[in-house]
């Protein structure tokens, strides 16, 4: 359970590219903009902690099932993001 209360991993179905330029996620195998399966604010993990890890981006676009945008590619590291295994993490909603 997530300290916030909320999924700290929501999914990790498919596989994930990055440009690092654009700032364009495309998945494949993917369902971005569902419930459950990574939507605008959510956590996007890629890689894996016990394998490579790149880091976290949060998701601030949703375009397609296989395509998201996220709002920043600092903190992120390595030459390339491709086709990678992620998980999406859960962040409040601070609505009120």
């Amino acid at each position: 359970m997530a300290l916030w209360g909320n999924s700290d991993n929501v999914t990790s179905t498919g596989t994930v590219s990055l440009n690092y330029s654009t700032g364009v996620v495309t998945g494949s195998g993917t369902t971005f903009g569902t419930k459950g399966n990574g939507l605008i604010g959510d956590i996007i993990r890629f890689g894996e902690r016990a394998a490579t890890y790149y880091g976290d981006a949060v998701i601030v676009d949703i375009a397609s099932p296989t395509s998201c945008t996220i709002g920043s590619t600092m903190g992120l590291s390595g030459a390339a993001i491709a086709n990678e295994r992620f998980t999406v993490a859960q962040c409040p909603n601070l609505k009120f």
